[in-house]
């Protein structure tokens, strides 16, 4: 039942702000760090731990709605699906916060729990002494061991407060990435047994809780300055035109993409018979608001249909029938004062 619950919210199980609080206690962020967060949700966690202080955020969300609602927490946020969709530098960020859908693979037989398979694929993304913060149900631990136990150091792993904990048993594993001593790597290989053994055994008080978080500081690097690639290869048509309008090639297009500009710089040598400006205006460059001579405002749209006239002629050996083509021009034009549609064919 729980997996098809999460199945239906996409895995969406956003990180309590109060949990968020206590991670931010364990947490020394400096001014310039660059936090990343590959399942952002809303962009609420975040937010929370880049709150008065001078970083750059960094998001991913698949679900549309909540992408929209992140991009007004965070300073850069794609449209993606993290796991397939996502392409970025790697060793770029200084913090991975990463709480992943929750749910048991099946791509190609492979039964990798997808939250393990997030931090397979973003643990990359985190530069050297970078700080891991990861959430996950405590039956997901197992699996992630073989992964962190010889790639990190400063190993804490805690769980929720009581409160929040059930029903997906959620625990927090928090580690700076980097190359550990083998003595580091035995005490990591303890703590991970530990935490494994009291899941299976059902002793759950074996493990202090994010509120004891302050006691186990984890500093956060200063990246070095380098490029970002940070894209998406799914096409999300509003934030491609964000680009466009800043990018110099739409100053050197715009003219030709809109010709109603280009126009207004045209004087034609005399004036426009009342044909003319109904091509005009069927074609779509006087589309817009016009104001008549009268002084009436009048919102105008013109269209052109194409039709065939049939006519037949008589020839010596019998009838030829023709067909013209011909082009039925409609104007039509709204007036709010007063409120009328004039047609004009």
């Amino acid at each position: 039942m729980a997996r098809l619950e999460s199945q239906a919210k996409m895995g969406f199980y956003p990180t309590p702000v109060e949990v968020v609080r206590q991670i931010m206690a364990m947490l020394e962020i400096p001014s310039d760090a660059r936090l990343l967060d590959t399942c952002c949700g809303e962009g609420e966690a975040l937010n929370v731990l880049a709150e008065g202080l001078k970083v750059e955020t960094y998001g991913v969300e698949l679900d549309k709605s909540r992408f929209k609602a992140a991009k007004t927490r965070l300073d850069h946020v794609l449209w993606a699906d993290a796991l397939y969709e996502f392409i970025c530098s790697k060793e770029y960020f200084s913090l991975l916060f990463l709480n992943p859908p929750y749910d048991t693979g099946d791509t190609e037989g492979d039964r990798t729990r997808i939250e393990v398979q997030f931090l397979k694929r973003h643990w990359p993304y985190l530069i050297n002494g970078g700080v891991l913060v990861y959430i996950i149900p405590w039956a997901s631990l197992k699996q992630a061991v073989p992964i962190l136990a010889k790639h990190c150091r400063g190993l804490t792993i805690l769980k929720f407060p009581e409160e929040y904990f059930r029903p997906f048993n959620q625990i927090v594993v928090v580690c700076t990435k980097g190359r550990p001593k083998q003595s580091e790597i035995d005490a990591n290989n303890a703590l991970f047994q530990n935490a494994v053994d009291a899941f299976f055994s059902d002793d759950t008080d074996r493990l202090l809780t994010t509120e004891d978080a302050a006691d186990f500081p984890h500093a956060l690097p200063l990246p070095a300055p380098s490029e970002l690639t940070f894209r998406s290869v799914r096409l999300d048509p509003e934030q491609c035109l964000e680009r466009l309008k800043k990018s110099s090639v739409w100053n050197r297009v715009h003219h030709q993409l809109f010709p109603a500009d280009l126009a207004k710089g045209i004087q034609p040598l005399t004036s426009l018979r009342e044909g003319h400006l109904a091509m005009l205006l069927a074609s779509g460059i006087m589309n817009g608001e016009v104001v008549g001579s009268d002084g009436r405002r009048l919102v105008v749209k013109g269209s052109v249909v194409k039709g065939v006239t049939i006519t037949t002629e008589e020839i010596e050996d019998g009838t030829k029938i023709l067909h013209t083509d011909r082009y039925d021009i409609t104007v039509r034009a709204i007036c709010f004062d007063p409120p009328e549609i004039i047609t004009i064919q």
